[in-house]
Parts: structure tokens; sequence; C-alpha cells
């Protein structure tokens, strides 16, 4: 159930402790940040059929609990304000004070690794530590949900709200932090940014289990599961034996004092693992509901980039933004309204490791599941990934990208939000002729040197190297062996390393084919 509590409150004005029956939900700590423009659930939980009041600037809301002890209030939309305020909860001589509250943007950072990277492994780490001691970042917070994974869903989380510092923010997700950062100052608003995220997971992991059990795009995973599952005993027996042999390597080079670098040896997947399929939804998402919340934004991809989930990932993500809007509306016992908020995702980077006929189709699936859904949107990351490294550093681009995204698509500023996008192939002779949405000020080489990466076939569909020449919002893509082209293809491979496509706002073009072959 959403409203089982633990105690998490500023202080009381009764006793100076609190020890009593009225809780708040853990997303109600000092120092948060509540959502403006909305309508905003505050919840938790008291004695059965008690009557509880919240009151907060001049709004004042008496509910009652139910059966269970559950409550939730509905506070009116609230205006941006970066002062510090309190809110009093209060059922019979129980009184709760939450104090610090900001009203601003919430958004929601989830994904995996690259969105779990904390701020001190990026590239910008030391200018976000020396900023966060300056103070710049007064008017932003940061709640982290624990790693978690459960087979039914949690009321809440183990977390508070905290103040940006040089050691908070050294632990929290860079994509998400850099995003809020820009958007708090771009916009002059207060944000608070919440942090569900865990590295090594797939998209199943963060599905409802309705849709795990029923939905057709979940369908691969059940079938996935089933066997995974069933070779789960095996699995743990070998894994046992590789752990065993690892500690005595392990503890035999500590005793003869040599570095000892190797990993241990990683636990199957089973049935309790934290990474389960609709684990992490249940621990770690369905907590958050029905907190009011702007949006969010969703790094992750890469856990879904080999066989067989790469050619479903688009379906399989619209099932997943289905379960979380329709489950935050659910989540108020018809109190508030669904909304289909905002879901922004990163385009999967570069990377020398990656499957090579899988990263490009999951790149191409976030592209769909940007153009083809409801409110959806996705930024390119292709520049800014690290050939070796899975994790790229350079994560305050991304972030800004985001940023600027939401700007223009959930805040409505009329500003450039993309590089270029395909749009329609023409074939004129030897040349094959490409539109784009999104060219802003102009299509562009980002360094300067000539276009890279461009391919072009015939009917044979055998791809060579093309020349690439920008004529006004238009590609002119050719090669002499080539005499009449059929297709054209941008970037398609997993590492295609200096791709220097894009527009005159420094934005990179996502990676593309014109065919479907």
């Amino acid at each position: 159930m959403k409203f089982l509590f633990t105690a998490l409150v500023s202080f009381c004005l009764t006793s100076g402790l609190y020890a009593g029956s009225l809780k708040l939900n853990s997303l109600f700590t000092n120092q948060g940040v509540l959502q403006q423009e909305l309508p905003v659930p505050v919840f938790g939980s008291a004695d059965p059929l008690a009557n509880v009041t919240v009151a907060f600037e001049a709004q004042s809301h008496e509910v009652t609990a139910d059966e269970n002890g559950e409550w939730i209030a509905i506070l009116d939309p609230l205006l941006a304000n970066a002062k510090g305020q309190s809110m009093t909860v209060t059922s019979g001589a129980e009184t709760i004070v939450v104090e610090g509250l900001l009203i601003g943007e919430v958004w929601v950072g989830s994904g995996q690794s690259n969105m779990a990277m904390a701020v001190r492994s990026s590239l910008s780490a030391d200018e976000a530590v020396a900023a966060a001691a300056s103070g710049e970042y007064a008017n932003i917070r940061l709640f982290k949900a624990p790693v978690e994974g459960t087979s039914e869903p949690l009321s809440e989380v183990d977390a508070e709200w905290k103040l940006v510092t040089p050691e908070t923010v050294s632990q929290f997700s860079a994509a998400a932090f850099f995003f809020g950062a820009r958007l708090s100052a771009d916009r002059s608003v207060p944000v608070g940014l919440i942090q569900a995220a865990n590295g090594g997971t797939n998209a199943y992991s963060w599905i409802n289990s309705e849709t795990l059990a029923s939905d057709p795009t979940a369908a691969v995973t059940r079938d996935y599961w089933s066997v995974t599952v069933r070779n789960h005993p095996d699995a743990m027996a070998r894994y046992k034996e590789s752990l065993a042999k690892w500690i005595v390597k392990r503890d035999a080079a500590k005793e003869a004092g040599e570095s000892f670098v190797k990993r241990a040896p990683r636990e199957p997947l089973g049935p309790d693992h934290v990474k389960r399929p609709a684990g992490h939804y249940n621990a770690m998402v369905a907590p958050l509901q029905p907190y009011a919340i702007r949006g969010v934004i969703w790094y992750q991809g890469e856990a879904n980039s080999r066989p067989p989930f790469n050619v479903g990932y688009r379906d399989l993500m619209f099932a997943l933004v289905e379960d979380w809007r329709a489950d935050w509306a659910a989540a108020s016992h018809g109190k508030i309204e669904r909304r289909d908020f905002p879901f922004y995702m990163v385009q999967l980077p570069n990377f020398a490791n990656g499957d090579p006929e899988g990263w490009p189709i999951v790149r191409e699936q976030m592209l769909k599941f940007w153009e083809e859904g409801t409110n959806t949107g996705m930024v390119v990351a292709i520049d800014k990934g690290e050939a070796e490294d899975i994790h790229p550093r350079d994560k305050k681009p991304i972030g800004e990208r985001l940023a600027r995204f939401a700007r223009a698509n959930t805040y409505g500023e009329n500003i450039v939000f993309s590089g270029p996008v395909f749009e329609s192939l023409q074939i004129e002779g030897a040349k094959a002729i490409v539109s784009f949405k999104h060219p802003g000020g102009g299509l562009a080489s980002l360094d300067g040197d000539p276009l890279k990466y461009f391919e072009i076939a015939g009917a044979d569909g055998e791809f060579v190297p093309a020349t690439a020449l920008i004529d006004g919002n238009t590609l002119v893509v050719s090669s002499g062996k080539v005499a009449e082209p059929r297709a054209v293809r941008y970037a398609w491979s997993n590492n295609p390393e200096g791709a220097n496509f894009g527009n005159a706002e420094g934005l990179p073009a996502s990676p593309f084919r014109t065919d479907s072959w």
C-alpha cells in the first residue's frame, strides 16, 4: 500500500520529539521542493478515520484518513517561490512542521548507469563542487532514492531532501544535476531533482507488474525471464564456485602485499535479484507517486542494445511511460487527473564495445520514441561518447541539452532545441537529396571539417562511404561508386567517433537511415 510510512519529520510542536501515529511520506521533509502551477498532493498516515489538516501558505485543507489510516490532501496550484516556507500538518494533539519548502519545478531522473553516474565522476566535477560551495545552487534541492528492488510496490523510500553542498552534489546524478542547474538558471526558478536510477538495468526493471504480466510489449521479457529463472539454480552454483575462487585469489594477493584489480564475479539474475523485472519500479518509482512532478528525464538503453531487446525498445518504453503516467494519477485515489507529463530521454552515444548492430537500432528506436510518442522527447549524445568507456564523463552538455529541450517543449520558449533530424529523401540522378527537420540556424559541420560517416547504397543494398555537402537546409549525398542511389545512412554504427553533422547552434544530428533494410 502507498501510505505505510516511517517517521520523517523536522520537529514536533507538542514535544520536540516525534513519536505518534501522524506521519508524512518521506518526500515531505525539510528543504524540499513543491511543484508549481499544478495540484500538489500531500499524503501520509494517521489513526484510522482521524481528521488531518494540512496548512501551507494561505491554504488549509482538512481530510479524513481511511480505514487503513491513509490520507491525502490536495493543495491548490502554487506560485514559484524561492523563499523557504513551512507546512503544518495536524491531527488531534499531534503536529508536524516541515520547514524550508521551496516552490518550483520538480523532475525525476531515472535509468541505468549513465543516469546514476555521479557528478564527482564527470568532467565538470570541480566546477560543480566550487559553485556549490559558493552557494550558487541555493535554489536547487536533491532527493536520491536508494537502490532497491522488490516484488511488491513499496509505500515510500528511505531518503530525504538535501541542500546542494559540495558533498551532496558530488554524489548526485551528473546528467540530472546539470539539467536542473541549467533549468534553474535559465528559468529563474527553484528546481527539485529526484534521482531513481541504477546501473546495468534493462528497461523491464522499470515497468509495473501489470505490464510485466500481460502487456504484449513485454512478451520478450516474459520469455527471457522464464528461461532465466529456470536456469537460476545452476547459474547460482557456478557463481558461488567462481566467487569462492576469486576470494581465495584476492586474499592471497592481499597477504602478499600485491595489488588485485580483478572484479568479483557478478551474481546472476534470478527471482530475487534487485534488477528483476518490475523490481525497481516497485521499490524506486511507485513510492514516489503521487508526488507532484513536472516530468521525467531518462538515460538508459545500453542494457537493451542486444537481441532480443533492441528492436522492441520503443514499444517497451511506450508501455513504461504509460505505466508511470497512469499510476501517478491512480495513486491519488481519484483526487488528481492523469497527466501525460513530459518524458525525455538521452540517445545512446558512441561506444566501440557496443553491439555493432544493436546500438544503431536502439538509437533509431529512441528517435521513434520521440517522434511517435505523446509528449516524449530525445536529445542526441553521439558526439559525447567515449570509444573505450560506456560511461562517458562529459555529462554537463547532456544535461544542458535536456534543459534546452524542456525549455522549448515543456515551457514553450521559442528556442532551437534539437539538431537535424531526417525528414525525407529525394533522388536526382546520382545524387541523394536529404531534407531535415530542426535545421536551426542552418546545417553545419560541428568542427569545420568535411562531414563524416555518410554512406550511400544502390538497389543492391551495399553501402559505401559517401560525400555529403550542405546545400541550404538539405544535404547532397553521393559517391562515384553508386550511379543510382536508393538509400543514405549517417553514423550508422556503434562507434562513429567524431561524428560532426549538426546545426549552427552546435546541436548534433541524430544518426539515421533512410532505408528499412
